[in-house]
């Protein structure tokens, strides 16, 4: 077992621990490492940052290897009180009274994912991680929402995302990646390329309730995010304010 960073002592420090064979877990917490510190990326940074310093122990994160290729990776909760790292969310307030928070179960697999920097959009072996650390950020802070997006109240671009923690997922990735001079992924369906700018995804209103809960249910993180100035950020657009609704092929 690794933990990263390596050098914690503190027994109340939610260090980040890496199973599951020596050669796996030194490319994990290369990558970790990448995310946290050497990549440009200030997005990659508060997602790391974040986990470390969370400050209970009982919210830890872990990173599983499972062996083998899964044509995914998971991330599941730990410890949660009768699903409490779940917000009571409704269709119009998506993170209403978050719940308790847990610790995170990352299985990933990084072999099976393109070296950094390359492959299809979001599909790199950081970019994988980092979305996985994005779930395992909102568990701890109960901030996790499975509410499913698959209804027909929800127009075909949201739907296309899943999960609620999967459009913030794919969006903080999208900073990161843009931050690393990457292209960005369109939705949770794939890998394929976004050919929106970031203002046509802030402005649209179907996406609407997604951003206004996470500002109001992490506005910390929402606060630094806004801070980021790369080319796609819907946090902190740089374009100019269009019609979002003419840009988008779908109902």
């Amino acid at each position: 077992m690794r933990f990263y960073p390596a050098a914690a002592t503190d027994v109340n420090f939610p260090t980040i621990r890496i199973t599951g064979g020596h050669h796996t877990e030194s490319e994990i917490e290369r990558i970790l490492k990448f995310i946290h510190i050497d990549s440009p990326s200030i997005a990659g940074w508060l997602i790391v940052e974040g986990i470390l310093k969370n400050g209970d122990r009982r919210e830890g994160v872990t990173i599983v290897n499972p062996h083998g290729n899964l044509n995914n990776a998971f991330t599941s909760a730990v410890g949660a009180d009768h699903n409490s790292d779940q917000p009571d969310s409704t269709a119009e307030d998506l993170l209403r009274n978050p719940g308790r928070g847990a610790g995170g179960r990352i299985v990933y697999y990084p072999w099976e994912w393109h070296q950094i920097g390359g492959g299809r959009p979001g599909a790199a072996r950081d970019e994988i991680l980092l979305h996985e650390l994005v779930h395992a950020y909102m568990q701890q802070r109960g901030l996790s929402s499975i509410r499913n997006l698959h209804r027909l109240r929800y127009a075909r671009r949201l739907r296309r995302f899943d999960l609620v923690d999967d459009f913030f997922a794919v969006m903080i990735t999208n900073v990161y990646s843009s931050e690393c001079g990457r292209q960005v992924r369109r939705d949770h369906h794939g890998f394929q390329s976004l050919n929106r700018n970031a203002m046509s995804i802030i402005s649209d209103p179907r996406f609407a309730p997604l951003f206004n809960a996470l500002a109001k249910g992490d506005p910390d993180l929402v606060k630094e995010l806004r801070k980021i100035d790369t080319a796609f950020n819907p946090w902190h657009p740089r374009m100019d304010l269009i019609d979002a609704t003419s840009v988008f092929d779908d109902a």
